[in-house]
């Protein structure tokens, strides 16, 4: 390749980026004064009202119930469930992990930041925000939680199962970075928690099915000898908590929530992304 064509190329690959850069920068700055539109009205200064304070005593006395009775037990019994069970949860666990979830959401949240809104049509501009603002829903949902989590996890430093026979069920390396001393609160759980709960808020009809998922996933970190069930518990919990709690931020600003007479986060109208496909394809 001549010098000459180096250069093209070169200069090419730059305006390029360059485009991309200002066109990202711009959707970033319109993202901005949509939200600061918001912020400006009657709907968003309204108060918004966190219910915590009773969630919050339940779970701690269901945490420590759990730490009480189901601890010692489960934790002397660890590598002792039936092949099959262990087999089955090693092969579900992974399931949980949140790349699985952070990678597409926060992906196509970045692709949309990425690229000109000015060529799509109306109907397939405000489907594609939709789709968008469920999928930065989904990732703040998991990510904060999780990120949390992981913090908490270091502060706490509560000794994994691993652990059990020489250390028991409630030893604490405060402020460590081994794996071996993060078992509580469960990442996983907390991942399982924030996804299922999340889908509980948008599809109503689907709180059932997603509360048996999301427990079925937290519970294989207990079979395959990661977590105690205090550790699953409190990840569940504090996962679906923060799915609440996000939905909450979004309908501060309208977006893809409102709420009830009651405070409660639910989906607005026009965001049956599963039904419209289903509509247009039928």
């Amino acid at each position: 390749m001549s010098t000459e064509t180096q250069d093209k190329t070169a200069s090419g690959l730059k305006k390029s980026m360059g485009a991309i850069a200002s066109r990202f920068g711009g959707n970033v700055s319109a993202n901005r004064a949509f939200l600061n539109n918001r912020k400006s009205g009657k709907r968003a200064l309204q108060p918004i009202r966190v219910h915590g304070v009773r969630y919050f005593f339940v779970t701690a006395m269901v945490v420590l119930l759990a730490a009480v009775v189901l601890d010692l037990p489960v934790g002397s019994y660890r590598g002792q469930w039936p092949g099959e069970i262990i087999g089955w949860a090693s092969q579900l666990t992974d399931v949980a992990q949140s790349g699985w979830i952070l990678v597409p959401t926060g992906v196509f949240v970045l692709l949309c930041y990425l690229i000109d809104w000015r060529r799509f049509r109306g109907r397939t501009r405000l489907t594609l925000g939709k789709w968008m603002s469920v999928s930065g829903y989904v990732f703040v949902a998991v990510g904060a939680s999780g990120l949390i989590a992981a913090i908490l996890k270091a502060v706490i430093g509560r000794a994994r199962p691993v652990h059990f026979d020489e250390l028991g069920a409630f030893y604490f390396n405060s402020f460590t970075l081994e794996a071996s001393f993060a078992s509580f609160p469960s990442g996983h759980s907390t991942t399982a928690g924030a996804l299922f709960a999340a889908i509980a808020i948008f599809f109503p009809a689907l709180r059932l099915p997603a509360l048996i998922l999301g427990l079925w996933l937290a519970t294989t970190r207990i079979l395959v000898g990661a977590h105690y069930p205090s550790d699953v518990v409190a990840g569940v919990a504090f996962g679906a908590w923060y799915a609440y709690f996000s939905a909450l931020f979004f309908a501060r600003y309208g977006i893809l929530f409102t709420t009830n007479d009651r405070g409660w986060p639910i989906r607005k109208r026009g965001y049956g992304l599963l039904r419209r496909w289903r509509r247009k394809r039928g």
